[in-house]
């Protein structure tokens, strides 16, 4: 094995290695950034919207829908 050959593997060592060094870092970063993004698709807004309304109302009807269980409006005759 004459010198060059050693020249080349130790850079290509190096360099695969700074490669890992200075890529793994990006990697976890973007990982991080994709789960924190999955909080803000449609479905996710969706279930956090329905969840406060059931703190808010107390259950699981929609405000929109009113006091279905109330008494109904009397007739004024």
């Amino acid at each position: 094995m004459d010198i060059y050959t050693v020249v080349i593997l130790l850079t290509l060592v190096g360099f695969l290695a700074l490669a890992a060094l200075l890529l793994f870092p990006v990697y976890f970063f973007l990982k991080k950034e994709e789960r924190i993004a999955e909080q803000w698709t449609k479905e996710a807004l969706a279930k956090r919207l329905r969840q406060e309304r059931m703190k808010e109302t107390g259950g699981p009807e929609h405000p929109s829908q009113g006091n279905r269980g109330a008494e109904p409006a009397s007739n004024p005759s």
